[in-house]
C-alpha cells in the first residue's frame, strides 16, 4: 500500500509542473485580441439633461478616424477599431488589461432624439456624443360630433 501512495504523489507533483510550465509559457505570449468573433466594448457614461442626452466613451488610443457613430431609433452605435502598438521584441506580460482590435458599444437612449442635431468631439481618448432631444409632437385634441352636426 505504501508503494501505491508515493506513486500517486510523484504523479501529482509531475502534473503539477507541467501545468505550471503551461502557464508560465501561455502568460509569457500576448492572447489573439479578437475572441471568436467578439469585439470588446468601450466603457461608457450616460446622462440626460433637459434638452439633450449624453454619452461619453472612454477611448484612449483610438484615432478619431477610426471611431464610427451610427443614431438608429432609440439607440446610439459607437464602433471602430484600436491599432496595437508595435512590438519591440519579446514581451513577458505580467498583466493585460488593454484591449486591441474592433470595438463595438451600443446603447438604449433614454429619450428620443433629434438626430440632425448630433454632435460628437473626441479630446484625450474621451468621445463625447451630445444628442439633442426631439422636440415634442404636437398633440392634437379632436371633438367627437353626431353625424347630424356635419
Amino acid at each position: 500500500m505504501r508503494g501505491f501512495q508515493s506513486d500517486w504523489l510523484n504523479i501529482t507533483q509531475g502534473m503539477q509542473k507541467e501545468m505550471e510550465r503551461l502557464l508560465d509559457y501561455l502568460g509569457s505570449s500576448k492572447p489573439p485580441t479578437v475572441y471568436f468573433g467578439q469585439m470588446w466594448e468601450p466603457a461608457v457614461d450616460i446622462y440626460e439633461t433637459a434638452t439633450e442626452v449624453v454619452v461619453v466613451a472612454e477611448l484612449a488610443g483610438v484615432n478619431q478616424n477610426d471611431i464610427e457613430i451610427v443614431v438608429d431609433n432609440n439607440s446610439l452605435i459607437i464602433r471602430g477599431q484600436r491599432k496595437e502598438l508595435a512590438t519591440r521584441g519579446r514581451r513577458n506580460y505580467y498583466q493585460m488589461e488593454i484591449h486591441a482590435g474592433p470595438f463595438e458599444r451600443r446603447v438604449l437612449l433614454p429619450a428620443r432624439i433629434d438626430p440632425d442635431r448630433t454632435k460628437a468631439s473626441h479630446e484625450n481618448g474621451m468621445l463625447e456624443i451630445v444628442l439633442a432631444k426631439a422636440r415634442p409632437e404636437q398633440v392634437i385634441h379632436v371633438s367627437v360630433k353626431n353625424l347630424d352636426q356635419f
